[in-house]
């Protein structure tokens, strides 16, 4: 899901049951079976060696993925990261990002990266199987429902988009106030710095991103983030400016730079 452009994102790996899986390994060292058999509500007999479930499985598996835990020659689970990543679902999803979006090959990115690049197109897909035809249409010929709706479950979870009944809305305010996070409060950056740290700090909307303008997933996440008063949003007269997607009815347009405010810190 994360590493190869060939892993499946089946949706029973939730991040809810990876975190789980994570917070059991922290607190000792277990086996397959083992993790199985704390995870099921049902008592097992310590002999027992039914196969796992999709869910635990899957899990198990993504968490590996993502470097939370990792197996020895014994068969054995250790947790390899720091309790602190594992505390609270934020900082779980920051820890996640951070290896999520890295590897530009794996059928997460690839399909979050069409997802970002639709912008208004993506309003017309509502069904699973629609999302997969559109999908296959680019190229990445691997995906299918399944995979899909794992997909979606991950992406809503690192801040890419909203879903409103049957409708992914494209705002990534909360994948780009995690990642501001790293800029010091104050720092006021132009709109060339700005398309250049996108790019290099959300790899995922890379391509959709320019001194041309921006896609709508990142022009609505700063409009959210100006209108939660955790930047500042500036468009100066005779200045170089930036276009943000265009939305009918909305004044702010484009930008000539943006300020990082403290209240993205709260």
């Amino acid at each position: 899901m994360f590493k190869n452009y060939y892993d499946r994102m089946r949706p029973a790996a939730t991040p809810e049951r990876v975190l789980s899986i994570c917070r059991i390994v922290n607190g000792g060292k277990y086996s397959a079976n083992e993790i199985r058999r704390i995870c099921q509500l049902k008592v097992c007999d310590p002999e027992d060696n039914a196969p796992m479930d999709e869910a635990i499985r899957y899990s198990i598996s993504a968490a590996e993925e993502l470097g939370f835990i990792s197996k020895d020659s014994g068969g054995i689970y250790h947790f390899e990261k720091t309790e602190d990543e594992i505390s609270d679902y934020i900082s779980f999803r920051k820890t996640v990002q951070k290896v999520a979006f890295v590897n530009k090959n794996s059928t997460f990115f690839k399909v979050t990266e069409w997802y970002i690049a639709q912008n208004e197109r993506v309003f017309a897909i509502n069904k699973f199987e629609d999302f997969s035809a559109e999908i296959i249409k680019a190229g990445l010929d691997r995906v299918d429902e399944n995979d899909v709706l794992g997909w979606r479950f991950w992406m809503r979870f690192l801040g890419i988009a909203y879903q409103f009944h049957k409708t992914l809305i494209p705002n990534m305010n909360i994948r780009i106030q995690d990642a501001m996070q790293e800029i010091p409060k104050g720092t006021e950056l132009t709109c060339a710095e700005t398309v250049e740290w996108i790019r290099t700090s959300i790899p995922e909307a890379a391509s959709s991103c320019s001194m041309e303008g921006l896609c709508l997933a990142i022009s609505n996440g700063l409009r959210t983030l100006e209108e939660e008063k955790k930047i500042k949003i500036i468009s100066t007269p005779d200045a170089a400016k930036v276009g943000l997607y265009h939305l009918n009815g909305v004044e702010l347009n484009d930008f000539s730079s943006i300020v990082i405010k403290e209240e993205m810190y709260d």
